[in-house]
């Protein structure tokens, strides 16, 4: 995911053959800065891919359900096919959980901050009265407000990951606006440790946001909520049931969306080259 090869905001997803003939599919999920659990829209990426590809065949179905094996457990997903080809993919996450709240200032102004997990971490922060919004034209500034933000939530951390002992991390910080398009019930932009940013709606960060909105009474089990992303782009979402997975109260999610396949390429590493394992010029730390 480094340069030359990738970019910042690049995300992959490594598949693993399954060990029998109607085995599962394994998956690892990688970007610039490392390895996360779990990430929606690659998952969504690989559905489509699966069937588009021929390794999982519909045989005339317009409705499949199968599993993928991830680092975050096993995800059970549904396609939707018209004619053949794969319309949306669903996943359904394990669990996702609402950590707690804290307060951190943010230019001047005390903001709330609602931490919660989806597959991956996240800190929500609402936008309103700071002067920016979920816009591509103002993304740079995002991605320069949430390292400020992510500095100040580490520093201010009260909370242990329940998953692991261990303060929550890596963090992505998600600024939340009103949203633009009628049928969504929010609107948010993700960026992470390395300085990327979602242009999809994101699945996980769809994932955490459902089971804060359910901790604080605002979304119903069974509700549906739909999430807008940066491009004004659109995921279902849905909190299936309450769960409690190893002693942690949250929901199983499930969130809906569509992907395309848009190209196919070829990388190679020449062991003559000294910049062979890539790197990263600016913006913030990274995994080499």
């Amino acid at each position: 995911m480094l340069e030359p090869r990738g970019h910042r905001s690049m995300f992959a997803a490594a598949l693993i053959p399954p060990k029998t003939p109607m085995g599962e599919y394994g998956v690892v999920y990688m970007d610039a800065y490392g390895y996360p659990d779990m990430c929606g829209h690659a998952t969504i990426g690989v559905g489509t891919t699966l069937f588009e590809e021929g390794l999982i065949q519909a045989n005339d179905r317009s409705n499949v359900e199968f599993g993928l094996l991830t680092p975050a457990g096993r995800v059970d997903l549904r396609a939707h096919l018209r004619a053949g080809r794969v319309e949306t993919i669903a996943f359904r996450a394990p669990l996702a959980f609402h950590l707690g709240s804290l307060q951190i200032q943010i230019g001047g102004h005390a903001r709330t901050v609602e931490l919660s997990y989806g597959g991956q971490w996240y800190a929500f922060i609402d936008l309103e009265g700071s002067g920016r919004q979920v816009d591509p034209e103002d993304i740079d500034e995002l991605v320069k407000m949430a390292a400020q933000a992510r500095a100040r939530i580490e520093a201010a951390m009260p909370f242990i990951d329940p998953l692991t002992g261990r303060p929550p991390s890596p963090i992505n910080i998600v600024w939340l606006d009103k949203p633009t398009r009628p049928a969504a019930d929010g609107h948010n932009v993700p960026v992470s440790p390395a300085g990327s940013f979602d242009r999809s709606p994101c699945g996980t960060a769809t994932c955490a946001r459902m089971a804060t909105l359910v901790a604080h009474g605002q979304l119903a089990i069974g509700q549906r909520f739909v999430n807008e992303g940066l491009l004004g782009t659109l995921y279902s979402g849905r909190a299936v049931s309450a769960v409690t997975h190893a002693g942690i109260a949250g929901i199983v999610p499930e969130v809906e969306g569509s992907a395309w396949i848009t190209g196919r390429a070829v990388l190679s590493v020449d062991p003559r080259d000294p910049l062979r394992r890539g790197y990263l010029v600016g913006g913030g730390p990274a995994v080499t």
